[in-house]
């Protein structure tokens, strides 16, 4: 099969509010409960119109769009007792068979009108955790490698979840999601991944300087 003509069905498009919440003794505001929607909307080089985001470290040109595969929802489901059905992690994109082992950073996409690129792996965060009320959620998803990813947009355009995702430039380096994960994860002391990884000059700068320091740390305190 062409690299290039590679094609995933977006099994729905996604967008929220931003809305406050309580967990535990936390309030913490988040637009985590998007919603499936049918009617295209224009992807700007922030996202979706329409599309919230609680904190400035999330959204921004790097991280656009949320990528989570629809293969893991069923890995899910027995462990939460509110599931549903679209947007299960707070993802703009929710997308059959492409999954972190499949997708590199750089990999660019059509969708739609746009245009899109990997950035980088989605980073789990409390909120998660909040959201189906599995206090060690976060270690669960890092665990598995079940992050789902980010993209940016290089061409902006009407987009609607009727689309395909098409692959029409693979990466060179093919450095898949997949393996930035182990580094950050598990690996995280190894040199010669992390040099694979840094010579991928697609990869968001926020997650380069956090490699560099995460591996900086370890030399210093004699993990590497």
């Amino acid at each position: 099969m062409n690299m290039t003509s590679q094609q995933y069905i977006v099994k729905s498009l996604n967008r929220g509010i931003t809305e406050t919440f309580t967990y535990g003794k936390k309030i913490y505001q988040s637009a985590i409960k998007k919603q499936s929607v049918k009617d295209p909307l224009f992807l700007s080089k922030l996202g979706l119109v329409g599309d919230e985001q609680a904190y400035e470290h999330h959204g921004g040109e790097n991280k656009a769009l949320c990528l989570y595969p629809y293969d893991y929802y069923d890995h899910w489901r027995n462990m939460f007792k509110n599931m549903v059905e679209a947007a299960l992690f707070g993802e703009n994109l929710t997308v059959v068979g492409l999954t972190e082992d499949k997708a590199h950073i750089g990999d660019i996409f059509s969708f739609g009108e746009a245009i899109i690129q990997v950035s980088e792996p989605r980073n789990p965060c409390y909120k998660l955790a909040a959201k189906y009320e599995v206090p060690d959620l976060i270690l669960k998803v890092r665990n598995t490698g079940y992050t789902g990813f980010l993209l940016r947009v290089l061409k902006e355009g009407m987009v609607s979840a009727s689309d395909y995702l098409t692959l029409i430039e693979p990466h060179p380096q093919q450095v898949s999601v997949s393996l930035v994960n182990d580094l950050k994860f598990h690996d995280r002391f190894n040199p010669e991944k992390l040099n694979k990884v840094l010579q991928v000059k697609e990869l968001s700068e926020s997650l380069r300087n956090a490699l560099k320091e995460q591996f900086e740390s370890g030399k210093k305190n004699g993990w590497g």
